[in-house]
């Protein structure tokens, strides 16, 4: 793909990520939320961990919901509008990314900025739905580009970014750390990479640790999706009843899947730890999807921006269980998202459907990249470099 041609695929993820906003201009499922956040920071408190069971992340991105309410109030515009903004600047910017990196793998990996561009995924994921896991997977994707360079100060902050948006690009810390040599690198890199989260996260301790802790640390997910999520879909299908999602709900099976997941990245870290940085990643973010069982319709976009930078059968497959797990979902449990009509009863079976499928697709997905990782020392990690620069 040529310079001048890069531009094209942006230009295709603008338009249908833009489409899809001004389609689902409405203040439903996690806009709705984002909204009453935002009121609560505005009239009651500037801590949104005193609200609970609204604010389950980490504090920078409150601030944005914050100020798209306070703009929506002083303009007169769509709220669902504003706050889906930055997660159509942070969508556009990874085609951007995918592109760069794209060209330095070479091979299929030039197509990546193309196959996310039109990724229904990832369309539906942040331009319909609202959830802003873009920023963060925007964060590591960069993270990954600057270590690549032995720019590993960039790396270690730009995963902080991400960090302090979602929690979720701490899981893949260990794959940066590992490849670099010297007790006081590493120490230096997981310090940038945490203590400004930490710092972050200081006023909000101080001001109420128990609010802090119960909301963001307490946090165990939805079961909308992964194998719990696969398992209350086909209690629906037995019985025709659904049950709660929250993870308080699925207390027992939460807690087996949080074994299971951490014994599961432990074993992929260190195994990956001489493999290419974004097989590491990937394979860290699938193992995820596959083990951990209460998940959001969101972290089902984690692993497409780093699976197009190696495109293979499996990539092809999951997008579309997750696609048909994504859509049924949205019709049956979240009425409003893709369309402004209700409940629709049909499409809960295409969900039950896509999600166990899903589930199966990213374990066979995670058992292909254990057998087939390239080694390290290839495409853009190669030449890893010991010293740092910023």
């Amino acid at each position: 793909m040529t310079r001048d041609g890069a531009w094209m695929p942006v230009l295709a993820a603008l338009a249908l990520r833009l489409a899809a906003i001004l389609l689902s201009d409405r203040v439903v499922a996690d806009v709705l939320r984002y909204r009453r956040v935002a009121a609560h920071v505005l009239d009651v408190s500037w801590n949104p961990y005193l609200a609970p069971r609204l604010y389950p992340y980490p504090p920078a991105w409150v601030w944005v919901e914050a100020g798209c309410e306070w703009l929506a109030r002083h303009s007169g515009l769509s709220f669902a509008v504003l706050v889906k903004l930055p997660v159509l600047g942070a969508e556009i910017a990874i085609v951007v990314l995918l592109a760069r990196l794209g060209r330095d793998l070479g091979g299929a990996a030039r197509w990546a900025p193309w196959i996310y561009a039109l990724h229904p995924v990832a369309v539906l994921v942040s331009g319909f739905h609202g959830q802003f896991d873009s920023l963060a997977l925007l964060t590591m994707l960069y993270a990954i580009h600057a270590s690549a360079r032995g720019a590993h100060d960039r790396a270690a902050l730009s995963l902080a970014a991400g960090i302090a948006i979602k929690s979720f690009p701490i899981l893949v810390v260990p794959a940066f750390v590992l490849r670099m040599t010297g007790t006081a690198a590493r120490a230096r890199f997981v310090g940038l990479a945490t203590l400004p989260v930490a710092l972050l996260l200081v006023p909000y301790l101080a001001h109420d640790a128990g609010a802090v802790s119960r909301e963001l640390f307490g946090y165990g997910g939805v079961a909308d999706f992964g194998w719990i999520g696969a398992w209350r879909g086909l209690q629906y299908i037995s019985d025709g009843t659904v049950a709660r999602g929250e993870a308080r709900f699925h207390a027992p099976l939460v807690a087996i899947a949080k074994v299971l997941f951490l014994a599961a990245w432990a074993g992929i870290v260190a195994w990956m730890a001489r493999r290419h940085l974004v097989v590491a990643v990937l394979a860290v973010l699938v193992a995820f999807v596959a083990v951990y069982g209460a998940l959001s319709a969101q972290y089902l976009l984690w692993v497409i921006p780093l699976a197009v930078l190696r495109p293979d059968r499996w990539l092809t497959i999951y997008s579309v269980f997750a696609t048909a797990a994504l859509v049924g979902f949205y019709l049956f449990l979240a009425p409003g998202v893709l369309t402004p009509a209700g409940a629709n009863e049909g499409a809960g079976v295409v969900w039950v459907a896509g999600t166990v499928l899903t589930v199966a697709a990213s374990a066979s997905w995670l058992v292909s990249i254990a057998r087939n990782a390239s080694q390290a020392g290839q495409g853009i990690d190669a030449d890893p470099r010991r010293n740092t620069t910023v």
